[in-house]
């Protein structure tokens, strides 16, 4: 689906500032089904909730740059995440992405 290739050119093109990691992308694409927003959705939420995840660790060793790096692409994710979801602005995953956002 063109949409979906236009975003995922999107994630990559943050891989030079830092806000992905290309494996990451890859991996989260390849578990997407083809022209499914909601699959979309769940797989790129899967992957930022991870990446925080990463980030919250590493922020509680003391490990700051770890930290802000993994934080940066969470970011980054769930932004990913929920941009096919403002066909409906009412669906609630929208507000519920912004409050996991680090």
């Amino acid at each position: 689906m063109r949409t979906f290739w236009y975003e995922t050119l999107r994630s990559l093109g943050h891989i030079t500032y830092g806000g992905a990691d290309f494996a990451e992308v890859e991996a989260t694409v390849e578990r997407i089904k083809p022209g499914d927003y909601d699959s979309w959705f769940d797989e790129w939420n899967a992957t930022a909730a991870r990446i925080s995840a990463v980030a919250d660790e590493a922020r509680s060793q003391g490990h700051v740059i770890t930290a802000r790096d993994s934080y940066l692409r969470a970011s980054n994710y769930y932004r990913t995440a929920e941009f096919f979801l403002h066909g409906n602005p009412r669906d609630p995953r929208i507000l519920a992405t912004y409050a996991s956002k680090p």
